[in-house]
């Protein structure tokens, strides 16, 4: 192959949508209710788990080590109370919830559904 179809292939690779789960694994659905379940019993573990990790916040890829002491301030009583309602909304290949301030993104990864980012709410 020569440098351009490589290139080319790696940027086709970049841009195809990202895969469905298969049969078996958990939907979104199924996915949300079980970090609704984690983040309303404070379950540090789990939230970490159901979270693609290093996650960037802070200015820091955060492990799940970091990621579990940075749940406080993530996910404040009002955060939490808003996800435990908040209509996910289909964005291409992504879920995301938008709980003031924040935007959280739900997407598939090789590990199945994840939190994968959040970011400041346009919106506001």
């Amino acid at each position: 192959m020569t440098r351009g179809t490589l290139r080319l292939a790696a940027v086709l690779l970049a841009l195809a949508p990202v895969a469905e789960p298969l049969a078996g694994e958990a939907t979104f659905d199924e996915f949300l209710q079980a970090f609704r379940r984690a983040l309303a019993a404070d379950d540090r573990e789990a939230l970490a788990s159901l979270t693609q990790l290093p996650f960037l916040y802070g200015g820091r890829g955060l492990d799940a080590a970091g990621f579990r002491q940075a749940i406080p301030g993530l996910f404040t009583p009002a955060v939490r109370r808003c996800l435990a309602q908040a209509r996910p909304i289909a964005e291409d290949d992504r879920y995301v919830l938008f709980c003031s301030p924040y935007g959280f993104y739900f997407g598939w990864t090789a590990d199945g559904y994840r939190l994968i980012e959040f970011m400041a709410d346009g919106e506001e």
